[in-house]
């Protein structure tokens, strides 16, 4: 036995050389070391136990048995290592250095056991049993260690069952099995040598040797030290992608395990799966699997420039997809958050501008009509106030533009000087307000006409402007343009504005461009504003490509400055700018309508009254007809019946919106290209976009501009049915007249321009194409024509000039070397004013041009007298049938203001049937003297409270006979005896007096029928009490067909149903019950109040004036020359006193004195008499110079303003 056990052990160590050997001579990797240590740490222990067998003593089986313990301690530890690497286990590097140091002390304690017998205790030597053998008792140390490796041996156990049966590979799973079998061969053997049952005998060497054996089966059969199979098979089948390798065939020649789970066909239909991932990729879609969501993709397998197949991957991305998801959750929790900020801000926006149109909108009117110095300065407080509020409101907008990146650049052609004095007119009142001064300077060679952003530029200068004058309390803030040329067509655009005010401090700039914050918030608590002004400006400047600069002194003042890119329409120069300036935003703010349109027709739909009053109000002068309808349902039937040539739609309507009234509207018959502006309190970002792709033409934001909606209808409306306004035309010259001189000849240009230099303003040029377009922008009071043009000559210039309706009234004098007869008759038949021939003589060339001048503005002031007194004419008729209609009705003692009622009722229900404005004042004049025939009939009938005779009714139905006899005499109105006439006819033939019936009764009559019915149902009369407003709609309904026409019936049942508060009654009447009653109103008013009121002017007697004047058109003519001449009145006799001129002031004064008599301004004239016999040296007491032209300013600025 003895014998048998040395030959396995000589066996066994031969094994472990020839093992350790291979794994050293194929070590390439940590599994092989690990497994290479472990072999070694057998060997070296098997050794030791070889020794301890052949011992003879004590001292030497001791001597062996240490140096077994040099590898058995490390045995353990090795294995371990090999099973975690092997079965992919992540560990802790200093968890196995603990480990590690656990053994390293085993050994020491073996080592050192003699001085401490912590391991060994007792110990013996005997050479009974098998072999000679220690006998020893185990110490603590000992039991230490041999907990340690049963942990060993149930972790190494658990994660190599776990593997195998996670396994899915045949032959990872076999060599999976024979590592499993070699472990737990050393396992059970280790087991049997701790019960002791092998008499001293160290069975576990016999195990070394079998697990020895097993393992090399598994190293040889089933590679186990093949690295490169082994670590692609392990990494390969670790992956959590899919992989299938297809040679160039199409053959599937790989799979891995997460291919074929994923897939459990492949094994029988690889092409198919193939197939279908295929499809996959090339539609760019996932594949999901058991709620797994995995991307296909495909990479071609090449080596050396040859392919060898393609080799397929599923990447599972279904936490990507997750965490896509939750982001667009959160991007849509992000949109719903910004669509309720814009759903606010256009509601806030609604909600603020709808009042405030009406506000700004009333106020515009007050403006307009108002002479009185202090209600012109309530209605300018309170529209400084309304822009305020507007301002913010933009401000807001404008930063939620910027936040959602929606702020766009909108770049048009615009007049540089026109946008100048817009931020002139409003930073100058701001500024002479808070009293300080306000300098203005632009280079008078920038060129005029340019193209941009036109608001966004002025609204970034307008920002600055408005924060240098809020912030500075003392001095002056001034405002420079100038230019440098950036291209052959292009400049770029400089503005500065410098203030005194308090500065800023360098901690303070970054705080500038901050949203919602002031510098020195306390100190600057007052000052209105978000805060976003600035915020905004920079933005929009590093929309424009430009940046804002700042210089900056505490204490000091600041400057700001920025420079645009602009292109240039034309090199034209601006001209110098300070004659403007200084008579810019002074005096009384006058309107002037921009044109006259009475044969131009709109509808304008909106459910708030309050803003159609507002918009009939704004377009009040220049007589363009205008419809109105509450609903979109109104609009579409007024539509159906009349033509318009431009609708306004309000957005926001109850019912029927407009954006669906627009689309219903485009569906009807020749509707289709109508023209149709949004009316909307929603100025939001996009909204123009928005109402663009709805279909709408343009759109309008509430509160509605005046000029902007002037302009706008000019656009759209057709040339033939634009008159342009004399009020456009006669605007006050602040200046002398203009002359527009055009010659190709340079010294004639210089000359004729030298020559009238003294009492015109006078512009050359040398081309027919820049005196249409100099006519166009100045307006000049005359245009002195050369005939002989190079290019476009002088005849088609004037035939230009004359096919503009704005241009065609402006006087050309030609001028000619020519002695030629026949030029002459044609310029005369084309229209030209005056014949002149070079060479000229100054005087002649003055006489003529400013008696062609003076003729052009009497004409104006003729063609101003015939539209007034045409009013009046108007006026005194409307004043005299009101008149007629009081006195008929003043016979019937209980229906007083009948006619009234009746005329009202009517014109509502024709507004309501579409007829025009016209038409409606037509009706209305009808239904005032619809009754007119009762002066014919005896008052006792007509008050008689019983039954009356068939006699007295006969005489009762006279009246209608009566009416139209009387009537019929006023041949300028024949409709008016038709309405008296017909007005007892009913529908279905059994009236009086003529039995007509349906459409043979005329339509105005068929309406007053229902109106007069409507009138004698809700008032007392002799016969009867009113009835309740249902027992009268009920009438209506039931007499439809029979006595009244079924559509004005149906009309008549739709106004009840409106008259929600009941005014349509004797005791509730109000006028505004017609929609259209505005123009009578205007028509009713004083006289002096509707056409001027220069009556109402303090200090000017109209009846001394006249009489002085010699009738009231040429008073009219001189009052406008003496407004225009005060600003110059003023300058010359301040110019005189200041220098102590006493001659010259004399003569100025002396001169104010003669106007101010003649125009009536007495008591102006009597203090300038005064001043007067001071400077001659007659008076002592020289009266106060400057209230004097004070006085004259406000007579000047009132008088314009009648006028």
């Amino acid at each position: 036995m003895y014998i048998t056990v040395l030959l396995i052990q000589y066996v066994s160590i031969f094994i472990l050389l020839f093992e350790s050997a291979y794994i050293f001579r194929n070590w390439h990797s940590k599994i092989h070391g690990y497994l290479l240590l472990n072999c070694t740490a057998t060997l070296v222990n098997n050794a030791g136990v070889l020794q301890v067998m052949t011992s003879d003593s004590l001292d030497e089986a001791m001597t062996a048995q240490k140096l077994s313990y040099i590898g058995a301690v490390w045995i353990p530890f090795s294995l371990l290592l090999f099973l975690i690497e092997l079965c992919g286990i992540r560990h802790k590097r200093n968890t196995m250095l603990l480990l590690g140091s656990l053994h390293a002390a085993t050994y020491v304690a073996v080592m050192t056991n003699d001085w401490h017998h912590l391991y060994y205790r007792n110990i013996g030597y005997t050479k009974e049993g098998i072999h000679p053998h220690l006998t020893y008792d185990a110490g603590p140390w000992h039991h230490i260690y041999t907990l340690l490796l049963i942990s060993y041996i149930v972790y190494g156990l658990v994660i190599l069952f776990l593997n195998i049966l996670r396994e899915k590979n045949a032959k990872n799973l076999k060599r999976l099995k024979y590592i499993a079998a070699s472990i737990v061969v050393q396992v059970t053997f280790y087991i049997i040598y701790l019960t002791g049952v092998t008499q001293g005998y160290n069975v576990t060497v016999l195990g070394y040797s079998i697990s020895t054996v097993i393992m090399l089966i598994a190293i040889f059969k089933y590679d186990l030290l093949d690295t490169l199979e082994l670590t692609r098979e392990y990494v390969v089948d670790k992956l959590s992608e899919g992989i299938i390798a297809v040679d160039t065939d199409g053959r599937v020649r790989y799979f891995n395990e997460p291919a074929k789970a994923l897939y459990p066909q492949l094994t029988e239909t690889p092409a198919e799966t193939v197939e279908v991932i295929e499809q996959a990729i090339s539609e760019g879609q996932t594949i999901e699997i058991a709620d797994r969501i995995y991307t296909p993709c495909v990479n071609e397998l090449e080596f050396e420039g040859d392919s060898f197949g393609s080799l397929y991957m599923l990447v599972d991305d279904t936490e990507h997809y997750k965490y896509m998801e939750q982001l667009k959750e959160q991007r849509q929790l992000a949109d719903r958050a910004n669509k309720a900020k814009s759903a606010f801000l256009a509601s806030m926006s609604h909600e603020i501008r709808t009042p405030i149109n009406a506000v700004l909108g009333m106020d515009e009117m007050i403006l307009r009509e108002s002479s009185e110095r202090q209600i012109q300065g309530y209605a300018e407080d309170i529209r400084t106030a309304g822009r305020t509020l507007l301002s913010l409101i933009n401000d807001i907008l404008d930063f939620s533009k910027v936040e959602q990146g929606k702020m766009e650049l909108v770049p048009t052609q615009y007049e540089l000087g026109s946008a100048i004095n817009d931020l002139v007119n409003m930073v100058r009142p701001r500024a002479d307000k808070k009293g300080l001064k306000f300098e203005v300077q632009v280079d008078p060679k920038i060129p005029h006409l340019l193209h941009g952003d036109e608001i966004r530029v002025k609204q970034c200068a307008l920002n600055l402007l408005t924060n240098a004058v809020k912030y500075t309390e003392k001095g002056s803030v001034r405002f420079e343009v100038g230019f440098e040329k950036s291209g052959e067509k292009s400049i770029k655009l400089r503005f500065t504005i410098s203030d005194t005010g308090a500065g800023i401090k360098e901690e303070d700039m970054e705080k500038l461009f901050s949203p919602f914050s002031r510098i020195e918030e306390g100190k600057n608590r007052s000052i209105e504003g978000t805060g976003l002004g600035m915020s905004i400006t920079v933005q929009l400047l590093e929309l424009m490509g430009s940046k804002l600069d700042v210089d900056s002194t505490y204490g000091k003042g600041s400057t700001f400055s920025f420079a645009v890119e602009q292109k240039v329409v034309r090199w034209a120069q601006i001209g110098d700018y300070a004659k403007r300036f200084e008579n810019s935003g002074r005096g009384v703010r006058l309107y002037h309508e921009l044109f006259h349109a009475p044969n131009a027709r709109l509808l304008v739909v909106d459910d708030n009254a309050m803003n159609l009053t507002v918009f009939k109000g704004l377009l009040k002068k220049t007589r363009i007809g205008i419809d109105t309808a509450s609903t979109g349902r109104e609009a579409l039937r007024l539509a159906e019946l009349n033509e318009y040539d431009i609708y306004f739609i309000d957005h926001m309507m109850p019912d029927m919106d407009g954006v669906e009234t627009l689309k219903r509207l485009r569906a009807m018959e020749g509707h289709e290209d109508a023209k149709c502006i949004a009316l909307t309190a929603n100025a939001v970002s996009g909204a123009r976009e928005f109402y663009i792709s709805q279909g709408f033409t343009d759109y309008l934001s509430k509160p509605v501009d005046g000029e902007r909606l002037e302009k706008m209808i000019a656009s759209l409306l057709p040339e033939d049915k634009l008159e342009t306004s004399h009020a456009a035309e006669k605007k006050p010259h602040r200046t002398a007249p203009k002359v527009l001189v055009v010659d190709d000849d340079p010294v004639v240009r210089t000359a004729a321009s030298q020559i009238l230099g003294r009492a015109f303003d006078v512009t050359a040029t040398a081309t027919g194409e820049e005196a249409l377009s100099l006519t166009n922008r100045l307006r000049p009071d005359a245009v002195l024509l050369d005939i002989g043009l190079v290019g476009m000559s002088g005849f088609e210039v004037l035939s230009r000039l004359k096919e503009n309706p704005e241009l065609r009234d402006i006087p050309v004098i030609f001028v000619t070397g020519e002695d030629s007869a026949d030029a002459e008759t044609s310029g005369f038949k084309n229209g030209a004013a005056d014949f002149v021939k070079k060479p000229f003589a100054p005087e002649v060339l003055m006489q003529r041009t400013k008696r062609v001048v003076e003729l052009y503005h009497l004409q104006a002031g003729l063609k101003s007298e015939v539209d007034r007194q045409q009013i009046r004419s108007e006026r005194l008729s409307l004043e005299m049938m009101m008149a007629l209609a009081k006195t008929v009705d003043a016979k019937d003692h209980y229906t007083n203001g009948h006619s009234n009622r009746v005329a009202t009722y009517a014109a509502e229900l024709a507004r309501r049937m579409g007829k025009s404005e016209v038409e409606q004042q037509q009706i209305y004049r009808m239904g005032l003297m619809h009754d007119i025939g009762k002066i014919g009939v005896s008052e006792d009938i007509i008050n008689k409270t019983s039954r009356l005779s068939d006699e007295e009714f006969e005489q009762i139905k006279r009246h209608t006979i009566i009416g139209s006899e009387i009537l019929s005499s006023i041949k300028e109105m024949p409709d008016l005896a038709i309405g008296a006439r017909s007005h007892h006819e009913k529908y279905n033939g059994s009236g009086y007096p003529d039995g007509l019936a349906g459409k043979d009764i005329p339509e105005p009559a068929r309406i007053i029928c229902c109106a007069d019915c409507y009138d004698a149902m809700t008032s007392t009369r002799t016969y009867s009490n009113p009835m309740a407003q249902e027992k009268v709609r009920a009438e209506f309904i039931r007499c439809s067909g029979t006595q009244f026409d079924p559509d004005i019936a149906a009309c008549m049942v739709q106004m009840i149903d409106d008259d929600k508060d009941y005014i349509m009654n004797e005791q509730g009447f109000t006028p505004e019950i017609w929609q259209g009653s505005g123009k009578l109103e205007e028509l009713t008013r004083d006289e002096s109040e509707l056409h001027g009121g220069l009556e109402s002017i303090r200090g000017l007697d109209t009846k001394d004036g006249e009489k002085h004047c010699g009738g009231a058109e040429l008073y009219r003519i001189t009052l406008g020359a003496f407004a225009d001449a005060a600003e110059e009145y003023a300058a010359d006799i301040r110019r005189a006193v200041t220098v102590d001129d006493r001659e010259n002031a004399v003569i100025k004064i002396h001169s104010l004195k003669g106007a101010a008599r003649t125009i009536g301004a007495n008591e102006l004239g009597e203090t300038a008499y005064k001043g007067e016999m001071f400077y001659r040296g007659n008076a002592e007491e020289c009266p106060d110079i400057e209230a004097m032209l004070a006085e004259l300013g406000r007579l000047a600025g009132e008088i314009r303003a009648k006028l």
